[in-house]
């Protein structure tokens, strides 16, 4: 029987080093507790780091590919499920088609 080694998934995206969200977790990661209205304010300071990423496309691909919790290339956790929603509505419209 083969052994398949699996590294962590996160060891293997290299564009992680280029984001502009580098060291600043506090901003993309909600702490225990946290309130709508600090939530929001959070995530503004989030999505304004993300506006200035060159690589905001690649880590929202990611997210939505991986289901990732957290706010990632620009997406909260609700936004990224709404698209994955209209990602399969138009797929089933497409299928029926």
């Amino acid at each position: 029987m083969a052994v398949i080694d699996l590294t962590p998934r996160w060891v293997q995206q290299e564009w992680m080093e280029l984001g502009s969200c580098k060291g600043q977790t506090q901003y993309f990661f909600a702490p225990h507790g946290e309130q709508a209205e600090a939530r929001e304010a959070r995530e503004a300071i989030a999505g304004a780091i993300c506006r200035s990423c060159m690589v905001v496309d690649t880590c929202r691909d990611y997210a939505r590919r991986n289901r990732e919790q957290g706010y990632w290339g620009g997406e909260n956790d609700e936004q990224r499920v709404a698209a994955r929603r209209r990602a399969n509505r138009s797929a089933a419209t497409w299928a029926a088609s």
